[in-house]
């Protein structure tokens, strides 16, 4: 193939590698707090995807694929975000994921946005330029009234017009941050929500592997009995005292 590198290796394996080589790999990572890019809440149980360069040895007339040591990249998703990513094809921009390494070089730590404080940071800065702005109104309409001999016609249309925007204000940018505060809140829950789900998945599986281990071990077992294995062996054990 034009471009590999082919070597003969132990054991009589061609080993043969390309810079185009990859594999992928996808984990459950459990235990500790984490925070991810694109999520409110802290994550004890994470996915995590990590790129490869790879090579490929022919062997036993099979082929063995093999990932490099260090990943190009390796990134972590929260439950949600990860069945998001598989799920929406085509669809919007993408979806976050926290970079934790690129050819081997962490990264720092992603920081934790609190949600709730920044909206209620955001809504207190509305509402005091909301109060600045119906002070200057106050302010310009009292000047008018109280010391200005006639209020012309560019005067009143002036005080209309900072009416107008002061209703527009009240009726819809304050509905609006309401309503994007409950948006975020009904995904933080949902964020909360695919956590515990994953969870308990991975506890379920995990409980359902030892289930199925104890039940080969007795079917091993019964199995030994019914063919003769154990009689067997503890007539040599007796033989042997």
């Amino acid at each position: 193939m034009s471009g590999s590198k082919i070597t003969i290796v132990e054991d009589g394996r061609i080993r043969e590698e390309h810079e185009s080589f990859g594999m992928i790999q996808i984990s459950r990572i459990n235990g500790g707090k984490t925070n991810l890019f694109g999520s409110s809440i802290e994550h004890g149980s994470t996915i995590r995807l990590s790129i490869h360069h790879a090579d490929v040895d022919r062997y036993l007339n099979k082929d063995w694929y093999h990932p490099k040591m260090v990943s190009i990249i390796e990134v972590e998703m929260s439950n949600t975000q990860f069945a998001e990513a598989i799920t929406n094809f085509n669809c919007g921009s993408g979806s976050p994921v926290t970079i934790k390494t690129i050819q081997g070089k962490r990264m720092e730590e992603c920081p934790r946005t609190n949600k709730r404080q920044e909206f209620q940071d955001e809504f207190a800065k509305t509402m005091h330029d909301l109060e600045k702005r119906l002070k200057r109104m106050t302010e310009v309409t009292e000047e008018m009234l109280l010391n200005k001999p006639t209020i012309t016609k560019a005067d009143r249309k002036a005080i209309i017009d900072e009416l107008k925007m002061l209703r527009q204000e009240v009726r819809s940018n304050i509905p609006f941050v309401a309503s994007s505060f409950n948006e975020q809140m009904g995904k933080t829950i949902s964020e909360a929500k695919g956590e515990v789900e994953g969870f308990m998945q991975n506890k379920i599986i995990s409980l359902g592997l030892e289930e199925l281990k104890k039940e080969y071990t007795m079917e091993k077992i019964d199995r030994m009995e019914n063919s003769g294995v154990i009689e067997l062996d503890a007539k040599l054990d007796s033989e042997e005292v």
